[in-house]
Order: C-alpha cells, then sequence, then structure tokens
C-alpha cells in the first residue's frame, strides 16, 4: 500500500498540539461507535445528525442554494425535509464506518458478474460513484474472492485522522495529486478497479451539464478511460428503508468513439453520460446526496 501524500502543510502548533487532540477526540468517538452493534451505531448517528442540522447553518445554506436549483418545482418544506434527512443519513454514515465490512456482507448486490468478468480478463477499469449513499461496505471488504476495489480519496491534512478514517480502507489507497496518478495508472494496467467519486466540482475542469447548469467537471476519469480503452462502470451503494444497502453495479458505460468526433468531444460525451447518471441517482434518493458542497457556479452562492 502506497504511502499517502498530505496534501497542504501543517504549523508546529497544529502538528504537535492541535492535530494530535482532534484525532483523539475523533478516535474516542470512532471506537464507541466500533463497540456498538452495527444498526445501533447507525441510529445513535441518526441522532448527531439531526443536532448537525440545527447548527450548520452556513452549510445548510449552500445545500439550500443546491436544492432550489435541483428541484426548482418542489415546494420549500418539501427542500427541507430533504435537508433534514440529509443530515441523519450523513450521521448514520459517519457512524458506520466502523462496519463497512458488516454492511457489505448484509447488502443485496446487483451486478456484481460485470466486475468478475473484467477480473477473470485481467481488465482494468473505474468505478464511478458519488457522495450518495454509503461507499465505504464497497471499499471496507473484498467483493468477491481477491477482488479489492482500489478507492481514490483526499488525504486528510490531519495525518492521525487519515489513519483512523481512511487508511484502514482495503485495496490499494491512492491519494489524490500527482503521486496518486502514477500509482491509478499502475494498478489500472495490472488488472484492478479503480472507483472514484465523480459528483465534485473540479476548479480546472470543463463545463458539463448537471441539473441543468453547466459545472465544473473533472475530466480525467474519461480522458484516460479513452486513453487505455477502458470501461467506465457506474455504481452506487444505497440505503433501504430498513437500514441495509442495495449495492447496484451497472453495464459499462457506451464509450464514445473518439476517431469519429475528436478526443475532447469524446472526453466531453463520456463525462456527460457520468454526470447524468449521477443526476439519475440524486433524483430517486435526494436525501441521500451530499448537498453541502459548493457544485455550481460560485456566483449561485451570492
Amino acid at each position: 500500500m502506497a504511502k499517502p501524500i498530505r496534501r497542504g502543510t501543517r504549523t508546529p502548533l497544529q502538528k504537535f498540539f492541535l492535530d494530535p487532540f482532534t484525532a483523539l477526540f475523533v478516535l474516542i468517538i470512532y471506537t464507541f461507535f466500533q463497540l456498538l452493534p452495527a444498526k445501533k451505531a447507525s441510529d445513535f448517528g441518526a441522532q448527531i445528525g439531526k443536532l448537525l442540522y440545527r447548527f450548520m447553518k452556513k452549510r445548510n445554506k449552500i445545500a439550500r442554494i443546491n436544492l432550489r436549483i435541483a428541484f426548482p418545482d418542489k415546494q420549500d418544506a418539501e427542500r427541507e425535509e430533504i435537508l433534514k434527512n440529509m443530515w441523519q443519513h450523513w450521521g448514520r454514515f459517519f457512524a458506520e464506518m466502523p462496519h463497512g465490512e458488516y454492511f457489505y456482507k448484509t447488502a443485496h448486490i446487483k451486478g456484481l458478474d460485470t466486475l468478475k468478468k473484467l477480473h477473470q480478463n485481467k481488465q482494468g477499469c473505474f468505478v464511478c460513484s458519488a457522495h450518495l449513499g454509503n461507499w465505504e461496505p464497497a471499499v471496507s471488504a473484498p467483493l468477491f474472492d481477491d477482488y479489492y476495489l482500489n478507492p481514490v480519496y483526499r488525504v486528510a491534512n490531519n495525518k492521525w485522522i487519515d489513519k483512523i478514517m481512511f487508511q484502514r480502507r482495503k485495496g490499494v489507497l491512492i491519494p489524490k495529486g500527482s503521486t496518486g496518478a502514477r500509482l491509478m495508472i499502475q494498478v489500472l494496467k495490472q488488472g484492478g478497479g479503480v472507483v472514484i467519486l465523480c459528483d465534485q466540482k473540479l476548479r480546472e475542469g470543463i463545463d458539463v451539464p448537471f441539473f441543468g447548469k453547466l459545472v465544473k467537471t473533472a475530466p480525467a476519469t474519461a480522458t484516460i478511460a479513452l486513453k487505455m480503452n477502458l470501461p467506465v462502470i457506474m455504481a452506487r451503494c444505497i440505503r433501504r428503508k430498513d437500514g441495509f444497502f442495495d449495492i447496484e453495479v451497472s453495464k459499462p458505460l457506451l464509450m464514445p468513439d473518439k476517431k469519429v468526433m475528436g478526443e475532447e468531444k469524446a472526453v466531453y460525451e463520456l463525462t456527460k453520460s457520468i454526470n447524468e447518471t449521477i443526476e439519475e441517482w440524486i433524483k430517486e434518493t435526494p436525501e441521500q446526496w451530499l448537498w453541502v458542497h459548493h457544485r455550481f457556479d460560485k456566483s449561485e452562492y451570492k
């Protein structure tokens, strides 16, 4: 497993005092949830989510703007209910992190044959998901036999929190950045599956439609997939009403012909297909998407 590279530098105060004490606090909470039965931990997390809804005013302001953009036809009360349920969902998400393997083993899984076939053929692939539902079960255990998904993730600035929260994941951890890019190519060439959350804004991204707006979207997944002739698979892990999960793995997306339309247009079309799939997912379970990020143009948030 590659050693992650931390983003940014830490002051001596952060490095030797604030970071360790913050990590200790996170470790105590994490251990508490780890000691609870999985379902009780999840229910406790939902109560924390209710409190976050009341106190996260700046994040709620962003979320309400995003919800108005995405669902202009809904009433304010409907959108507010989505927001309340979102905080409960993400409270559960944090509390469920120590129990990822349990929730994978209890999930209903559809479409895993797609990945099995690629594994048999020793073919690498991208598995695109979003900040939707709970992706932890899929990176907390082998999906089958000795097949692990290898997650791309943003390394926490606090190295201790990074160890507690993220380095327990299975597979090869791929940090964002140039070092991670080289590692990702290596994993793909060896026939591995790289899972990446494809729904965040990238300042240097390309303009692609999302909920009727052009949003900056990272083109790297499409660019590499087209260059290396790799399939792009969409996958999600959605919470059911009973508290367990449905994992759905799609067939590979239709790959545009870059010889016919040119590489730039092909990258755009494939990225557009990814965004369209994520948008449809969000419409189905809006309370399970993370609405608190600046996903649209900054002018929307003034």
